[in-house]
């Protein structure tokens, strides 16, 4: 595209008047990227997860037809190390792509980090325009071919996300104000849309290392003796792989080495240089260890000045960035788990930490029980610990199997709430802004916004660790609010689930999330066995709730599933027996436990015409708080 030939929205000349034509013509390109705006706007709200990756390239593809460039990017920036890379991308034929990694951006374009970082667009028409101080990132866009380039940064939260980038490389060209201040409202679209897409990679990446922590749990608690190194070994190596690390070490602290190497795992050709047992000179780290703080290091040159020993040793040994969390029993510090990566700077995203100090926390747990093995006491008391510590883990792997109709039920109010925002940013820029308008869409964005902190708030008090409290309840509305949690992914395995109950209220004295980690378990364990049925059948739950004579009430979770074989009826609630090819084998065991600690009873039985029905009594109590 030539200079003297015009090919985009918004483009005039100073020194000629404007055609009527010409002016007409220049408001259906203004109206046609309006539309455009719209359309994206309307269209990223509606996608679902899954799609919103083909739904950006096909974005970018109407950016790049709408504007007559010759492509679009959508980067990625990651806050602590400054790495950028290209998450998607459209260029027109014959127009070579931009590389999908673009390393550290504040090496290749240091000045366009730091005017992103500031949310301040870059917008030149031919290299030679940039100021002297860019000097670096004009040979870096000159060797990817840009000779016109508008970029407009994503910024989240006073923090730089990325860039959405528009660019020209067969020709030079101008780009008016009004078309860049609409570039601007294009990527607060896109980048709504990489929002939505990261939200759920950190949803999924959490509740995946809070299940690796059940699996590694199992298998350090099903150990036989002698078998406990090789069950932490296979632990290591599977927190390496999900995480993307080279090394991972565990750490113990011992007498005269502050901590030592006694187990590491180390990916194929990424050997570390310390031996089991020995230590290396990490002093700043350790010290941060030792009082209980968690080191996440991404970028080496960040160090502070009294890490500069730490900073030698890690690259003497080849770590480019490492995370390393304390492990602490009984308040004191007893070692560490540490993950380092060889390869490449890895960011260490903060939705990880805390799955990390779960796994930490999973070993400390098998030190502490080893400790109350040998001094053999408090057995009792250390079985219940130990007991509840799994049941909430078996609480996580359930919410981690919700986490589909979870983000499904949070999407729907967030996008809403860029809709309504959108519509009132639009209503405030008008001469004279309607404020009865503008209120009623700020009160819909605020329902909307407590609609999804309600749905996070509920799904928190079921995976939140804590003690037992037995307290006064109306039963029907416990299993009613279990009913609800799961009404959403039942809809959208296009199941029916009821409930059917007494007239009247019926008060038990339990504890509350106890009570709602077994439904929620017997509820989950009816969906994957009508999923797991012929097809055909009846793809329906019903839970029944009533009088058991004067003193116990009846709960039954009834299906139309696969149904139990006749063997199978008492074995299913035998610790890590499963029928399940990926299951833990311990979920309705530990109900079971959970249910006669209440002073009722749990079994299951065939259901005539085919499933099964799990039931569980419970004592009344005389009235309802």
């Amino acid at each position: 595209m030539h200079e003297d030939t015009p090919h985009y929205p918004f483009r005039r000349t100073t020194t000629e008047p404007i055609a009527s034509a010409s002016a007409r013509a220049s408001l259906q390109e203004t109206m046609g990227f309006e539309r455009l705006l719209s359309d994206l706007s309307a269209a990223f709200i509606a996608v679902p997860i899954q799609e919103i990756d083909q739904a950006i390239e096909l974005g970018l593809a109407r950016i790049v037809a709408a504007l007559g460039i010759d492509r679009s990017t959508l980067n990625r920036v990651f806050p602590l190390t400054g790495r950028a890379e290209v998450t998607h991308s459209f260029a027109v034929e014959g127009v070579e792509p931009v590389p999908k990694r673009l390393g550290p951006a504040r090496d290749s374009n240091p000045w366009a980090l730091a005017k992103a970082t500031a949310n301040e667009p870059i917008v030149f028409s031919c290299l030679d325009d940039l100021p002297p101080e860019a000097s670096i990132d004009k040979e870096n866009w000159r060797s990817i071919g840009l000779k016109s380039h508008v970029m407009m940064p994503i910024v989240v939260a006073g923090q730089l996300h990325g860039s959405l980038n528009f660019g020209c490389v067969r020709s030079e060209r101008t780009w008016p104000a009004d078309l860049v201040a609409r570039m601007r409202l294009l990527a607060e679209i896109f980048g709504s849309a990489l929002a939505r897409k990261r939200a759920q990679e950190e949803l999924d990446l959490a509740v995946g290392v809070e299940r690796l922590a059940s699996s590694i749990l199992a298998s350090l608690v099903l150990s036989r003796h002698g078998e406990k190194n090789r069950a932490i070994a296979l632990g290591l190596r599977q927190i390496g792989e999900f995480v993307g690390a080279e090394r991972v070490a565990l750490w113990h602290t011992r007498t005269g080495i502050p901590f030592g190497v006694t187990q590491e795992w180390h990916a194929d050709g990424f050997a570390g240089p310390a031996a089991e047992g020995k230590t290396v000179e990490l002093p700043w780290i350790y010290a941060l260890l030792g009082s209980g703080s968690v080191v996440r290091i991404s970028h080496l040159a960040d160090l502070p000045p009294e890490a500069r020993a730490d900073a030698d040793t890690l690259r003497r040994i080849g770590v480019r960035s490492l995370l390393a969390v304390p492990i602490a029993v009984e308040g004191s510090s007893a070692g560490a788990l540490t993950l380092a990566s060889i390869e490449r700077e890895h960011e260490w995203p903060d939705v990880l930490t805390p799955g990390v100090s779960l796994l930490a926390e999973v070993f400390a747990n098998l030190h502490a029980r080893e400790a109350a093995e040998r001094r053999k006491l408090a057995a009792e008391v250390e079985a219940a610990h130990w007991r509840e510590r799994l049941a909430h883990l078996v609480r996580v792997h359930t919410a981690g199997e919700m986490s589909a109709a979870l983000a499904h039920e949070i999407t729907q109010p967030l996008g809403a709430i860029e809709n309504y925002a959108l519509a009132a940013r639009r209503r405030a820029a008008e001469a004279v802004p309607d404020m009865g308008h503008l209120l009623d869409l700020i009160d819909k964005v605020i329902g909307q916004a407590t609609r999804a902190g309600d749905v996070v708030t509920r799904m928190r008090g079921m995976v939140q660790r804590h003690e037992l409290e037995p307290k006064l309840i109306d039963l029907e509305r416990a299993v009613n609010e279990c009913v609800g949690m799961v009404k959403m992914d039942c809809e959208l395995r296009e199941m029916h689930i009821g409930l059917a109950s007494e007239d009247s209220p019926v008060a038990v004295v339990v504890d509350e999330i106890h009570l709602q980690q077994v439904i929620l378990n017997l509820l989950r364990n009816a969906m994957e066995a009508i999923e797991g049925a012929p097809p055909g059948g009846a793809r329906e739950i019903i839970v029944a709730l009533r009088l058991n004579g004067r003193e116990e009430v009846l709960v039954e979770v009834a299906d139309r599933g696969a149904g139990i074989a006749e063997g199978d009826l008492e074995r299913i609630f035998e610790s890590f027996y499963s029928t399940k090819s990926n299951g833990l084998g311990v979920g309705l065991a530990i109900c079971r436990k959970l249910i006669e600690a209440h002073g009722g009873k749990l079994w299951a039985s065939h259901r005539d015409g085919g499933g099964a029905i799990f039931s569980f009594t419970l004592p009344m109590a005389t009235s309802v708080d």
